[in-house]
C-alpha cells in the first residue's frame, strides 16, 4: 500500500497532469494562426507562469522527485501560451500581462533570498509550500466565478465534463499522495480542486448546455470562449500540485 500511494500514484498524477497541460496547445496554435485574442482571455497564461513556477521551486526545496515534472511542463508550456497571447494581445492587455510577469517574477526573488540567509531548509520548505497554496487558492477563483455565471444565467455550456471528471481525478490521486506523505500543501489544494470539479458536473447536470453567442461551443480545448478559456486553464494550473492537478 505504501508503494501504491507514495510512487504509483503520484507517476500517474504526473501523467494525467501532463496531458491536460497538452490539451490547450490546438487552441493557441489557432490563436498565433490568427493573430488575434478574439474572446479568448489571456490573463490565466501568465498565473499558469507562476502557479508552475512556485511549485517547482517547492519541489526542489523538499528535494521531492514527484512534484517537479507536471509542473516543468506546465512552466514551459504557460511560458509559450504567455508569448503567444502577449503577441496577439492590444497594449492595455499587454500591459497586464507584463505586470504580472514582472510582480511574480520579484515574488520568486523575494523568497528565494529569504530563504537562503534568513531561513533553515525546513522553514524554507514551509514558506514555498505557503506561497505555491496560496496562489493556487487564488486562481481557483477562476472557475469559482464561472459558476456564478452559470447559476445566474442558467447555463453551463462553459463547462467541459471530460475536463472537470479529468481535474477531479488528478486532484484525488494528489490528494492520496498528500496524505500518504502527510504533506498539508499536496492535499489540500487538491481536495479543493476536485470539490470544485464535482461541483461544476453537477452544475452541467443541472442546467445542461445551451448554445449562446459566445459560449456555444464550452466544449472545445482551452480557448472558445472566455468561460471555457478560464475553467480549462484554471484546470491547467491545478497542476500546481497539483502537479498534480
Amino acid at each position: 500500500m505504501g508503494v501504491f500511494t507514495e510512487h504509483v500514484v503520484p507517476t500517474f498524477g504526473n501523467i494525467l497532469a501532463c496531458a491536460m497541460l497538452v490539451s490547450p496547445f490546438p487552441a493557441v496554435l489557432r490563436l498565433r494562426a490568427a493573430g488575434k485574442l478574439g474572446d479568448t482571455n489571456p490573463l490565466p497564461y501568465p498565473m499558469t507562469v507562476v502557479n508552475a513556477a512556485g511549485w517547482v521551486a517547492y519541489g526542489f526545496t523538499i528535494a521531492n522527485a514527484y512534484v517537479i515534472p507536471a509542473n516543468a511542463v506546465g512552466f514551459l508550456a504557460g511560458v509559450f501560451f504567455t508569448f503567444t497571447a502577449y503577441g496577439c494581445a492590444p497594449k492595455q492587455v499587454q500591459d497586464r500581462i507584463a505586470a504580472i510577469m514582472v510582480a511574480a517574477s520579484a515574488h520568486i526573488i523575494m523568497l528565494g533570498l529569504i530563504g537562503c540567509f534568513a531561513l533553515s531548509r525546513e522553514a524554507a520548505a514551509r514558506m514555498w509550500g505557503t506561497s505555491a497554496v496560496v496562489i493556487l487558492m487564488i486562481y481557483y477563483f477562476v472557475p469559482l466565478s464561472t459558476m456564478v455565471h452559470i447559476v445566474r444565467t442558467r447555463n453551463a455550456a462553459s463547462i467541459y465534463p471530460p475536463l472537470a471528471a479529468t481535474a477531479i481525478a488528478n486532484g484525488l490521486m494528489w490528494s492520496v499522495y498528500g496524505f500518504a506523505v502527510m504533506d498539508i500543501n499536496l492535499w489540500l489544494p487538491n481536495v479543493f480542486g476536485s470539490i470544485i470539479g464535482v461541483v461544476q458536473l453537477l452544475l452541467r447536470l443541472m442546467y445542461g448546455a445551451k448554445p449562446t453567442a459566445a459560449a456555444g461551443n464550452g466544449a472545445s480545448a482551452l480557448g472558445t470562449g472566455a468561460a471555457a478559456h478560464d475553467e480549462e486553464s484554471a484546470a491547467f494550473a491545478k497542476t500546481g500540485v497539483d502537479p498534480s492537478g
